[in-house]
């Protein structure tokens, strides 16, 4: 029983973003995210198309319009008109299996249902029950490819989908080198191709000029004496350079255009009429006004490079009054302190002399009950329990 048509449906999945036009799209039909064609198109709520993967990418990372940075949200986002999403799938694209032989094109609508139902080059299940390889859909009413075969040179196991390329491979085989036309093995022969003397090879400075080219065995004899080999670190030192150079030229170049407003192009009837002496009056007075334009920027730029070198100025001023604030502060707050601490020692000493005149006081208080004043380690005590030693001591009121 022959397989039906739903069982040969090819399950190969189309990138949409992958395919290739048949003409150059219309740049109002481009994805300002992606650059490619409009996917599933949508419409913001500042009138900017995107593809709906890609703005609600770009809306997880920021809350803006990717176009013109205003505030958007994913409730300002819709479906496009119905006739932007019919401009972009009516686009004709090729094949994605173009690659393979397959040479159809058809609208970008339709392309899925070609490679899933009618591409002779998708790959679709084998025909033979039981098998689960896959295999060409244009192969697939004949044989099953994938029955294993004996070689007949190696008697190695093969299947017949893989036939052809073992024989390449296979090492009781040989070819021919294109070059030398010697005779290797087939697992030998590209190994010996990439180094075989009889090549003809470009020399190594070609891509700087050398136009000289000769078997690889005879080319050492002209790198020891070519004058491109010997200024290749030269050469390469400048290619650089002038790559660098462009991509400066590249972005000097988008910050003018950004600066200098876009001219209108001439229209035909100007060009037509391009004889007049007063085009050559007009091209000077477009000159001059470009010109006074540009000394306008640079006036402009220079006076804010002054506004900013006087704000930079004021700045560091105030940052070294404040370091001079700062520390007179400081100072001050030093001078308290140690005052601060002055008194407290102050206190503390008048506090130790209370502390021993009240021990005098109670020690004298208790011998005066035996008669009279004492004398304590050979000097004597007063009644009112000061040392005699103490009458000359300044008194420190408290």
């Amino acid at each position: 029983m022959p397989p039906s048509r739903s069982s040969r449906n090819s399950l190969q999945s189309v990138d949409l973003r992958a395919l290739d036009y048949l003409s150059s799209p219309s740049a109002n039909l481009l994805c300002p995210i992606c650059h490619s064609p409009l996917i599933t198109p949508v419409q913001t709520r500042c009138l900017h198309t995107f593809c709906s993967a890609c703005i609600s990418l770009s809306l997880e990372r920021s809350l803006t319009c990717p176009v013109d940075r205003k505030p958007l949200s994913h409730d300002d986002v819709t479906p496009a008109p119905i006739m932007i999403a019919n401009l972009v799938n009516d686009l004709v694209v090729l094949c994605p299996n173009r690659e393979k032989g397959c040479n159809t094109s058809c609208a970008r609508w339709l392309v899925e249902s070609h490679v899933r139902e009618d591409c002779g080059y998708a790959m679709v299940k084998c025909a033979k029950e039981g098998c689960d390889g896959m295999v060409e859909r244009r192969e697939s009413e004949g044989e099953c490819v994938h029955e294993e075969v004996e070689c007949n040179f190696c008697q190695g196991v093969v299947r017949k989908l893989d036939f052809e390329s073992h024989h390449n491979e296979c090492p009781k085989l040989s070819s021919d080198c294109r070059h030398c036309s010697e005779s290797f093995p087939n697992p030998e022969l590209p190994a010996h191709q990439l180094n075989c003397p009889a090549e003809v090879i470009d020399c190594a400075a070609s891509h700087f000029g050398c136009s000289y080219s000769s078997r690889r065995s005879e080319l050492d004899e002209h790198l020891s004496h070519c004058h491109f080999v010997a200024l290749t670190p030269i050469l390469q030192l400048h290619t650089e350079r002038i790559d660098t150079l462009e991509l400066e030229n590249k972005a000097i170049r988008q910050k003018l255009d950004l600066l200098v407003p876009p001219r209108p192009l001439p229209s035909q009837s100007s060009a037509a009429t391009s004889s007049d002496p007063t085009d050559s009056s007009a091209a000077r007075d477009m000159t001059s006004e470009m010109q006074d334009y540009t000394y306008h920027l640079y006036s402009e730029y220079e006076q804010l490079r002054s506004d900013v070198e006087r704000l930079n100025a004021q700045i560091r001023e105030l940052d070294v009054k404040q370091d001079m604030a700062r520390i007179n502060e400081g100072l001050r707050y030093n001078d308290e302190m140690t005052g601060v601490r002055a008194a407290i020692n102050g206190l503390r000493m008048q506090l130790h002399w209370l502390v021993a005149s009240r021990r005098d006081t109670v020690t004298g208080g208790g011998g005066a009950g035996a008669g009279g004043p004492r004398s304590v380690a050979g000097s004597s005590v007063s009644g009112d329990g000061r040392r005699m030693s103490d009458s000359a001591r300044q008194v420190v009121k408290l």
